[in-house]
């Protein structure tokens, strides 16, 4: 019997989705699951995401539950559901969205559905699936979290009853720690003669001068507007290879990168607005245009610090492992 199990917090409106709540969380626990969540009222609750917030910290999954509407906005300009969202990104917690695409209407203005477009869109660079139904929705809840499971293993939950507390389970775990130090010290030297070889392949970071230029557009909110905001930043080649190495250190999509980046970037793109449009208090949705994302792929390619596997995912060449990881091992 599996003893762990996998807590998710599941986010949605309460308006028009009760039903659909239901159906997550009876499929999250038919999986063995534990749901948590509240959902948002019509109108802004900064208790009850204060709330959530507290669910998320503790969650190993965020299941993004979407109907026929955007929602509120609070006085960040943005709703209590994208705030989790952008919350549960700058965590890294793994995200799997569900979006209703049935022919069912509610009323609302248009406002709020090009809120809601804009944000689907930024949904998109996780797992996404689309429903119509109840049953549908059951069965993407059910493959959201094998998928979730596969992607991202989690330690996962235990009743502290189920944990055993004996000295003989004390001594394996001091045996088991003893052989992972071991193997750390054997991993270190081999790292150290690798760097010391020289016949190994090296990078070459000089192999072309000037910065990498990140082009960006994202959303920018003030006093409960939103505008379209783009622009561009300067950052030393070093300092991008740094942010992506451990991530790189197994193959990832350039979904994922462009996700990495996006995170790196938000706080000087926040800066930039404020210079651009001046009371602007956040920002969201940061893309990296494709261009400079290409750019920065041949770049990495050029200096010898990514190769790609053949399903096209970025990764480490063994000379920027071996950097990476003696890098780490300094810090």
């Amino acid at each position: 019997m599996q003893n762990n199990r996998m807590m998710v917090m599941v986010a949605s409106l309460e308006r028009h989705l009760e039903t659909e709540r239901k159906i997550i969380y009876e499929a999250i626990v038919g999986q063995s699951g534990i749901p948590v969540g509240l959902s948002f009222p019509s109108m802004p609750a900064n208790y009850l995401l204060k709330l959530n917030n507290q669910c998320l910290n503790d969650a190993d999954y965020l299941f993004i539950l979407i109907g026929k509407e955007y929602g509120p906005i609070t006085e960040k300009g943005t709703s209590n559901l994208h705030q989790v969202y952008a919350t549960a990104q700058a965590m890294r917690k793994p995200i799997v969205s569900f979006v209703y695409n049935g022919s069912r209407t509610i009323e609302t203005d248009q406002f709020d559905q090009k809120r809601r477009e804009g944000f689907i869109s930024s949904l998109k660079t996780g797992s996404i699936f689309y429903w119509s139904n109840g049953d549908e929705l059951r069965d993407a809840v059910e493959r959201g979290l094998e998928l979730a499971q596969e992607n991202h293993p989690s330690v996962g939950w235990v009743k502290i009853d189920q944990m055993t507390n004996t000295s003989d389970s004390k001594r394996v775990d001091h045996d088991i720690i003893g052989k992972l130090k071991s193997q750390i010290d054997q991993l270190k030297r081999r790292i150290e003669k690798v760097a010391h070889s020289s016949s190994g392949p090296s990078l070459d970071f000089d192999v072309e001068a000037g910065p990498w230029l990140a082009k960006f557009n994202c959303n920018a909110f003030r006093e409960g507007r939103l505008k379209q905001f783009s622009g561009e930043l300067n950052y030393d080649i070093r300092d991008v290879f740094d942010w992506l190495s451990a991530a790189l250190l197994s193959p990832i999509t350039e979904a994922r990168i462009q996700t990495l980046l996006a995170g790196k970037l938000q706080a000087d793109v926040l800066i930039e607005a404020k210079k651009q449009w001046k009371g602007s208090h956040a920002v969201s949705d940061v893309k990296i245009g494709q261009d400079s994302l290409d750019a920065l792929k041949k770049r990495l390619r050029l200096i010898g610090a990514i190769d790609f596997d053949g399903n096209g995912r970025w990764r480490l060449t063994q000379a920027a492992e071996t950097l990476a990881l003696m890098q780490q091992g300094r810090r």
